[in-house]
C-alpha cells in the first residue's frame, strides 16, 4: 500500500495516525484486559458452577463483551473516547455478573459480595483469623465479636484446643448441659446432662480446668479477676455455617471456682401446652384451669424436671396482646414477646427483696402473673394477700408431686384458709427419658410385671426395652443416633388438678388426708399412672418408670459414668 493510500485510508475514519504507532496504548489496553480476563477466568466461572448460575451462558456473554471491548478500543475514531468506553464496557461485564450472583437464590447471604469498604475490611480480617484458625476448628463469638484463635503453639492454642473438644464432645454426646467443678482429688470433675442424666466425662488437673473456664470468660466477656460471684453470660460457638448458643455462669466456692454451660437455652423452654406430654384427660383439665382466669395455680417440679418449660409453656398459652402478663425471675431462660419479663438480681436490687418485687408487681393491676421462685414465707404471704378475683398467679415450686407443692405452699404461707381462698389448680410434672426408636426392642413381658403394671396380656401383648445396639453390615454396633445410651430425648408426665369446692372444704381445714382423697376421685393420672402409659404405649420402657418414680428419685445423686450400650437381646 503507498503512502498515499494509507493516508486516504486514515483520513477516511478520521483516525489519529500516532494509534497504529504509539507503544504505549496497547500496554493501556491490555492491562485492564488482563485483569478482566483473570477476574472471570478465575473467580466468576467457578462461582457460575458452584452455585449453578449458568455458566453455559456467561462465558458466551464474557466473551462477546470482551471482543466488544477490545473492537472499541482498536477501532474507535478518538483513543480518549474509545478507551474509557472499552473500561466501561468491561466493568459493564462485571456489575451485572456481581448483580446475578447477589440476586441468586441460590447464594447464601454470608456469600454475597459487596462494595462496602467497611465490610471489604471486616472480609479481609475474617481471612487474616482464617489463616491464624488453621487447626481450630470451633468459633467463639462472645459480646466483643469472634475470638481470634492465638498462634500455633502457643499455651493459649493448646488450652482453645482443649476448650475446643470439650465442646465437641459434649455435643456429640447430646449433652445439655456441662458442669465443671473442684473435685475432692484436686481434679476438676467434668459432669454432662444428657436426656435429664448426669454422666461424668473424664477429669480435668485443675490447672487445665482453669484455664479453660478463664478462657471461656474472656471469650463471654467476663471478668477473670472475679472468681466469687455468680457471673452469667451468653455465648455462641460456630462451625462452619451453624452457630449453637451457650449461656454460661460462673461462681466461688470454697473448693475453687465452679463453671455450669447449658447449650440452646431457649429452645429446652420453647414448646406449646400441646407438646409437653399430657394425657388427653389431663390437657383438659389444664384447659380449664387456664380458663378460670383467676387465683393461684402452683407449677411443681424436683430441679431439672421441666418445671421452667411447662411455665413458659402456659405463659405462652395467654394472650400477650389483650392481657397484662408479667413475671418475676432470678433470670430469664427465654424472651418471650409481649411480656414483662421482671428480673430479680440479689446483688442488684438496692436492699429490695424479692417479695417486696413482688408485691410492686401486683400492685399494677397485671391480668397474669408468672412467680419463678418460692424463696421465703414472705414471697408465700404476698401471693395469698393478692387480688385472686383479678389476677390469675402461676407459682413455681420445688416439690416432687401436686400434694407435697400443696403442703409445702400452705407450709410457706402459714394459713391452711388463705390458701384454700387462693387456690385454684396445681401442675405437677417430672420428666421421663424416651425410647431410641432407631435401637428400641420389643419384647414379651411376664404376666406378674403386666399386673404390677395394670394390664393383662390380653391388652397387652408386648413392650420395649432399652437397646443401644444395631446390626450394621450384620455386625452389632453402637447405635449412632442415642450413641448407645437407648433413649432419645424426653418428655413430661404429668398431675393436673383443678382445685373446686369439693377440694377446698378439706384443704381449708388443713386436713390432707381429705383433700388427698378429693382429688382421687377425680379420677385424673398421678405421675406414677401417667409413666405407666407411656411405658404401656412404646414411649418409654419399665425401667424409666420406676427410676423416676422410685422413692428418693428425685433426690440428688452423684454423677454415673456412662454406661456401655445395652445389647440388645
Amino acid at each position: 500500500m503507498t503512502n498515499e493510500s494509507l493516508t486516504l485510508a486514515m483520513l477516511a475514519v478520521d483516525a489519529d495516525p500516532a494509534f497504529l504507532v504509539s507503544w504505549w496504548k496497547p500496554i493501556l489496553v491490555a492491562i485492564p484486559f488482563v485483569g478482566w480476563a483473570w477476574v472471570v477466568s478465575s473467580i466468576f466461572d467457578q462461582d457460575a458452577r458452584r452455585f449453578l448460575i449458568a455458566p453455559n451462558v456467561w462465558n458466551p456473554v464474557h466473551l462477546a463483551m470482551g471482543v466488544l471491548a477490545l473492537g472499541v478500543a482498536m477501532f474507535f475514531p478518538n483513543f480518549l473516547i474509545g478507551y474509557p468506553l472499552m473500561i466501561l464496557i468491561l466493568a459493564a461485564d462485571l456489575g451485572a455478573y456481581a448483580f446475578k450472583h447477589n440476586a441468586s437464590h441460590r447464594v447464601p447471604a454470608d456469600l454475597k459480595w459487596s462494595m462496602n469498604l467497611s465490610q471489604i475490611k471486616e472480609q479481609m480480617n475474617s481471612r487474616k483469623e482464617a489463616k491464624l484458625a488453621r487447626g481450630v476448628t470451633l468459633g467463639f463469638r462472645g459480646p466483643n465479636g469472634l475470638l481470634t484463635p492465638p498462634e500455633r503453639g502457643t499455651p493459649e492454642y493448646d488450652v482453645r484446643i482443649a476448650a475446643e473438644a470439650l465442646m465437641i464432645d459434649a455435643i456429640g454426646a447430646r449433652a445439655a448441659r456441662i458442669g465443671i467443678a473442684p473435685g475432692s482429688d484436686g481434679n476438676y470433675n467434668v459432669a454432662l446432662t444428657i436426656d435429664g442424666v448426669r454422666r461424668h466425662a473424664d477429669p480435668l488437673p485443675s490447672d487445665r480446668a482453669l484455664a479453660i473456664i478463664d478462657f471461656l470468660k474472656t471469650a463471654a466477656g467476663l471478668d477473670l479477676k472475679d472468681r466469687r460471684r455468680k457471673l452469667r453470660a451468653n455465648l455462641a460457638i460456630e462451625q462452619g455455617a451453624t452457630s449453637k448458643p451457650l449461656r454460661m455462669a460462673t461462681s466461688g466456692s470454697s473448693g475453687g471456682v465452679k463453671m455450669t454451660i447449658i447449650f440452646d437455652p431457649e429452645s429446652q423452654v420453647t414448646h406449646q401446652v400441646e407438646e409437653l406430654g399430657l394425657t388427653d384427660k389431663q390437657m383438659d383439665e389444664l384447659k380449664a384451669i387456664i380458663l378460670q382466669q383467676s387465683g393461684v395455680v402452683l407449677v411443681a417440679s424436683p430441679p431439672a424436671n421441666g418445671r421452667t418449660s411447662t411455665m413458659y409453656a402456659l405463659v405462652r398459652d395467654h394472650d400477650a396482646y389483650t392481657q397484662n402478663i408479667q413475671t418475676i425471675e432470678l433470670e430469664t431462660s427465654a424472651s418471650i414477646e409481649g411480656v414483662r419479663q421482671n428480673v430479680f438480681d440479689p446483688m442488684n436490687t438496692d436492699g429490695t427483696d424479692y417479695a417486696t418485687t413482688l408485691r410492686s408487681i401486683l400492685r399494677r393491676d397485671p391480668d397474669v402473673v408468672f412467680v419463678a421462685e418460692l424463696p421465703d414465707v414472705d414471697t408465700a404471704k404476698e401471693i395469698v394477700k393478692a387480688d385472686h378475683e383479678r389476677t390469675r398467679t402461676f407459682v413455681s415450686v420445688r416439690s416432687d408431686t401436686a400434694m407435697t407443692a400443696i403442703q409445702t405452699f400452705m407450709k410457706a404461707a402459714g394459713s391452711p384458709k388463705d390458701v384454700a381462698d387462693a387456690l385454684t389448680g396445681v401442675v405437677a410434672v417430672r420428666l421421663i427419658r424416651k425410647l431410641c426408636e432407631n435401637c428400641k426392642v420389643e419384647y414379651t413381658p411376664q404376666p406378674e410385671m403386666l399386673k404390677k403394671l395394670g394390664t393383662t396380656p390380653e391388652r397387652t401383648k408386648s413392650l420395649f426395652k432399652r437397646g443401644g445396639q444395631v446390626l450394621i453390615k450384620g455386625k452389632e454396633d453402637v447405635c449412632p443416633v442415642c450413641q448407645g445410651s437407648g433413649y432419645f430425648g424426653q418428655e413430661g408426665v404429668f398431675e393436673v388438678y383443678q382445685i373446686g369446692a369439693d377440694e377446698r372444704q378439706p384443704l381449708a381445714n388443713g386436713d390432707l388426708s381429705g383433700l388427698r382423697n378429693a382429688i382421687k376421685r377425680k379420677r385424673l393420672p398421678s405421675i406414677q399412672e401417667a409413666a405407666v402409659y407411656k411405658a404401656l404405649s412404646g414411649v418409654t420402657s419399665v425401667e424409666e418408670v420406676a427410676r423416676i418414680t422410685s422413692s428418693g428419685s428425685s433426690k440428688k445423686k452423684p454423677a454415673a459414668k456412662a454406661s456401655k450400650p445395652a445389647a440388645t437381646s
